[in-house]
């Protein structure tokens, strides 16, 4: 998409350079000295069009994930919560254990 983007403003800043000479049959007048200017704002809008980056594509989608919540509930009769140390991750864990 780029590429046509590009292209199609090089063709259009061609044609803007050419056609100072119509409707001038048998007279000649010299060259318009700001005839660059056209094709200098085309060619910079161009430029920064095509150096911006793509939005859609080019940034990963945003992902939230809710935040986790824990309810701890009553303690059943006869139980008791209690923090034992797991040796698989060096971490407490919150566990139910009998009396």
């Amino acid at each position: 998409m780029k590429k046509i983007l590009l292209a199609v403003a090089l063709l259009v800043s061609n044609n803007v350079l050419a056609q100072h000479h119509h409707g001038h049959q048998g007279y000649y007048r010299e060259p318009n000295r700001s005839s660059w200017v056209a094709p200098l704002l085309l060619g910079a809008t161009a430029g920064y069009i095509l150096s911006r980056p793509t939005v859609i594509y080019n940034q990963p989608p945003m992902i939230y994930n809710p935040p986790v919540t824990y309810y701890q509930q009553s303690t059943p009769i006869g139980y008791h919560y209690e923090q034992i140390l797991d040796a698989n991750c060096n971490c407490y864990r919150t566990v139910l254990v009998s009396n």
